[in-house]
């Protein structure tokens, strides 16, 4: 796993790929170019390093990640906070000599008095049940503060979701490069063949292999922005640079109704740390009156006088009379923060399904881009074919070819950027609701 160790990530040599499309590249290899475009953004082929699916990458991303380490450390303090409510008062032991003549003997006592040694034992005892309400307070700190931490990490998960996917378009993007570049290459020995059979003029031949450089460009320009993201995504994950490939899972395409979504919204950690919220601010309340009541000193103390010194022993009280000051200002504080939690609940859950409708349009909306797109670029790709075939055996207008050809690539663009765009969407979907991200593929 990659929570154990993630060097495990660069010296396994397991390829993680899903056992019909190993059975399929065994008894199909000649194939592989003639996959769909749709099929190589859903799976990504292995062609150096490991895989790393977003399973894997959430936890790697959860146990490691910088941040949320130091998130983490933050959220643990509030243990510390705990130690300290469940201490008492330290008792007091005061010890006197009195009446010694320093200018004779040191054992001696002054003339006309007698020596006095005095021990008082002093210990302050809480009323009101202070100390059991400041570790009720503290606890309530202590699960606030991991109900933040998992809203830190909720909302990391959204920096993750994106360059993991940033990876997966990069990667498609470079594999369609790659391809679009060679069946052009094909175009241009075609072209070779029919200028030096006088079909084809050299004003016609210089325009296709002058876009050649648009497909190299593309080439080294996906293959610049995958080395650039796949950084960004292994310091994300606290791992060395490699030549991982990311999978994308398939995304579901039958969304829940958004009136089930909106159940699941108290679920989210910022709602369930507003809802905690309220109770420290009721605790903080019943704290604070509790300080208003004052605490008893009680003693025990032993002296002994001179000349004979005979042991004599006494008990003693104190107790501050609360004439003036009976913490009223905290006291008022603490209630106006109670008042002040209520609206911040109402907020959170509030800001929290607004969040939820407007990703919910989102994916519906990415939804209806990538199929009305999708139809589109099969359409691009059915023209693009038969314009090279009519170009091969027969003739055509050099513009016509190079429209049809840019035509396809464009549709291509937009048909990974759409499928990416769903991918995120979906699971911004299932963050937004409140849903455990452990597993995007939603089983």
């Amino acid at each position: 796993m990659y929570t154990q160790n993630s060097s495990k990530l660069h010296n396994s040599s397991t390829i993680l790929v899903p056992s019909f499309l190993s059975i399929f590249l065994r008894n199909h290899p000649v194939r592989i170019a003639k996959c769909t475009l749709f099929t190589l953004l859903l799976v990504s082929f292995p062609l150096l390093g490991d895989t790393l699916t977003i399973d894997n990458a959430i936890e790697q991303f959860v146990a490691y990640n910088y941040d949320l380490n130091i998130a983490r450390h933050e959220a643990q303090k509030s243990y510390a906070n705990l130690i300290t409510a469940k201490e008492r008062p330290n008792p007091t032991l005061l010890g006197s000599y009195e009446f010694m003549d320093i200018n004779r003997r040191f054992s001696d006592t002054a003339r006309g008095s007698n020596g006095q040694a005095t021990l008082i034992l002093s210990h302050p005892i809480e009323t009101a049940g202070k100390r059991d309400k400041r570790i009720e307070l503290a606890n309530r700190y202590v699960n606030y503060n991991g109900l933040l931490l998992d809203e830190t990490i909720r909302e990391q998960l959204y920096t993750l979701i994106s360059a993991y996917y940033a990876v997966v378009s990069d990667q498609t993007t470079f594999e369609m490069a790659h391809e679009n570049a060679q069946a052009y290459d094909r175009i241009i020995s075609v072209a070779k063949i029919k200028l030096d059979h006088g079909f084809l003029s050299a004003m016609d031949y210089q325009k296709i292999l002058l876009q050649k450089n648009e497909y190299t460009r593309e080439v080294e320009n996906s293959h610049l922005a995958l080395l650039q993201d796949r950084e960004k995504l292994a310091a994300l994950l606290a791992l060395p640079s490699s030549e991982t490939v990311v999978v994308a899972p398939t995304v579901t395409e039958v969304i829940p109704p958004l009136e089930t979504l909106l159940t699941k919204v108290p679920h989210r950690p910022d709602c369930k740390a507003a809802k905690e919220n309220l109770a420290i601010a009721d605790a903080s309340l019943r704290l604070e009156k509790a300080n208003g009541v004052p605490n008893i000193n009680v003693g025990m103390e032993y002296a002994s006088f001179g000349p004979y010194y005979e042991p004599l022993a006494g008990l003693n009280f104190s107790l501050p009379l609360p004439l003036y000051d009976r913490n009223e200002g905290e006291i008022e504080k603490a209630r106006i923060g109670t008042l002040q939690a209520v609206h911040i609940y109402d907020k959170a859950t509030r800001n929290a399904q607004s969040d939820l409708v407007q990703t919910y349009e989102a994916t519906q909306s990415r939804q209806r881009i990538l199929q009305s797109i999708k139809a589109g670029f099969d359409s691009a790709k059915n023209l693009k074919e038969n314009h090279e075939k009519i170009f091969t055996l027969k003739g055509m207008s050099i513009l016509e070819l190079l429209d049809a050809q840019k035509s396809y690539r464009d549709y291509q663009k937009n048909l990974i950027q759409a499928t990416i765009d769903l991918h995120i969407s979906s699971a911004q979907l299932k963050l937004a609701s409140g849903q455990l991200l452990t597993d995007l593929k939603g089983h």
